[in-house]
């Protein structure tokens, strides 16, 4: 089952915010309502804000005692492009969700930070990001570590899960004082924590079967070879990734206040 009714709260809770670190478009429409649906979130329980927009608050100014927790979503904006081919659009979200993570890292305030998202939080905070670990449009097996299965959050997954992954970076070496909750076969970096309520993820627990349809229509000859479209889909039309979708409902319903 992909789809969760969305139900008005009995009582007022603040609500989550949705850092965007994508231009408009389908991806980002059905981000939106895939993190919706799997929180079990009405529209009044979800703030959004363009990392992308210079006329948006500055994540230093933000008050986030507003609000139940944070999450930062992907992007098409990765950290290894060559400095000088960096546009307006990408220095600036790479800026702004710098101080955001740095923030949250320092008040160890409720977030979760999703493959780009999870990449700027290790980044700036002593981790390293590297090349060589690259996941193309796939559904590869998550397995958590011991603490993992200890985590309030992750212990309710089970031992195992498929999740959908799409990127050309990943962490390397993990920043101090943080903790290892998953992994995988390839890439070993897979989700992470810091202190007690921050937490990040290489792959995509926003992505549903009909959301992965979306991006590979959008990410020929970037994730994959154009020609071949049918076989990733086939592939990722087979894989049942409502446990790694789960993870929202867990972030959520944990740091729901």
């Amino acid at each position: 089952m992909e789809e969760h009714r969305i139900v008005e709260p009995a009582t007022t809770c603040r609500p989550f915010l949705l850092a965007v670190c994508r231009p408009p478009g389908l991806i980002a429409q059905d981000e939106l309502a895939t993190i919706k649906a799997w929180g079990r979130m009405a529209d009044m329980e979800l703030d959004q804000i363009s990392l992308l927009n210079p006329s948006e608050p500055d994540p230093s100014d933000l008050d986030l005692g507003k609000y139940s927790g944070v999450i930062i979503t992907g992007s098409p904006f990765g950290y290894a492009h060559p400095q000088n081919t960096k546009s307006v659009q990408h220095l600036l979200v790479e800026e702004r969700v710098g101080s955001l993570a740095r923030r949250v890292v320092a008040e160890d305030f409720p977030t979760l930070g999703i493959c780009f998202g999870l990449q700027a939080l290790a980044r700036t905070t002593g981790g390293t990001l590297v090349g060589g670990f690259a996941e193309d449009l796939q559904a590869p097996t998550i397995t958590l570590t011991e603490e993992g299965k200890a985590d309030p959050l992750t212990g309710r997954l089970g031992g195992e899960f498929r999740s959908y992954t799409g990127h050309s970076e990943a962490v390397g070496h993990l920043p101090p004082n943080t903790t290892l909750l998953a992994t995988g076969s390839f890439c070993h970096v897979q989700m992470v924590r810091w202190g007690k309520n921050v937490y990040g993820t290489q792959f995509h627990p926003e992505i549903t079967t009909k959301g992965m349809r979306i991006r590979i229509n959008s990410y020929g000859d970037t994730y994959y070879p154009a020609d071949q479209k049918e076989q990733v889909i086939a592939r990722c039309d087979a894989a049942e990734v409502t446990g790694a979708n789960r993870v929202i409902t867990e972030f959520v319903q944990r740091f729901r206040r």
